[in-house]
């Protein structure tokens, strides 16, 4: 816009003045660099924590997996010994063993099982073998109750890092470390049996009472 002034000599006058136009300028090299590194800083944080976060539930499901993997063992062990059944088997030399064996880090037990959902007049028998062996708990399923030579059991890790396993039996008061007792019916069951063992250095401890109908197996 243009300024009007009155001069007596010459008349109105229109006087210009010059637009205004603002500087463009941009940032300065010393501006980036503050920038990016502020920028550096903040990535790193923000990874740091994500890294920190990530390696937390990489943790946790790990432990939730080796907790699963626990109960689910301890849970079959207890199924096993409830459904114990008297029932002497043979080995593959001809040998006679126990209805319930156990010695050292093992022990193998005949147990009822039902086939085809209950349906059939009464429920067949199975033999199971469970063993600490090199830091891991097996069980074992064999394919007979009387074996014949060749007869080799199926065999299922359940849970590793586990040492330390020890039995006991209890019956009639007495606590033994082995069973049959020496003199003992081979198809003679102990009334509870406990078993201790240590995983990642927490021991557990499980006593399960065996159920009297036990006595009248097949």
């Amino acid at each position: 816009m243009g300024r009007c002034d009155l001069d007596a000599r010459h008349g109105p006058q229109v006087v210009r003045t010059a637009a205004f136009h603002p500087i463009e300028r941009g940032f300065t090299l010393l501006e980036v660099m503050v920038a990016v590194a502020i920028f550096a800083v903040v990535a790193a944080l923000a990874w740091g924590g994500l890294d920190t976060l990530a390696r937390s539930r990489h943790a946790l499901d790990a432990e939730s997996a080796r907790l699963a993997a626990l109960q689910r063992a301890v849970a079959m062990f207890e199924r096993d010994l409830r459904q114990v059944a008297a029932r002497p088997v043979r080995d593959g030399s001809g040998q006679t063993r126990p209805a319930l064996f156990a010695g050292g880090d093992g022990i193998e037990v005949s147990r009822f099982v039902g086939q085809g959902g209950w349906v059939g007049p009464s429920p067949q028998v199975e033999r199971i073998d469970w063993q600490c062996r090199d830091g891991r708990l097996l069980r074992a399923r064999w394919p007979a109750l009387d074996r014949a030579p060749a007869t080799r059991p199926e065999a299922e890790a359940l849970l590793d890092g586990i040492d330390d396993c020890r039995w006991r039996f209890v019956d009639d008061g007495a606590v033994v470390a082995a069973w049959p007792p020496q003199e003992a019916d081979v198809a003679a069951l102990p009334r509870g049996v406990e078993f201790r063992f240590r995983v990642d250095g927490v021991e557990y401890r499980r006593l399960l009472e065996l159920p009297q109908s036990a006595e009248h197996a097949p």
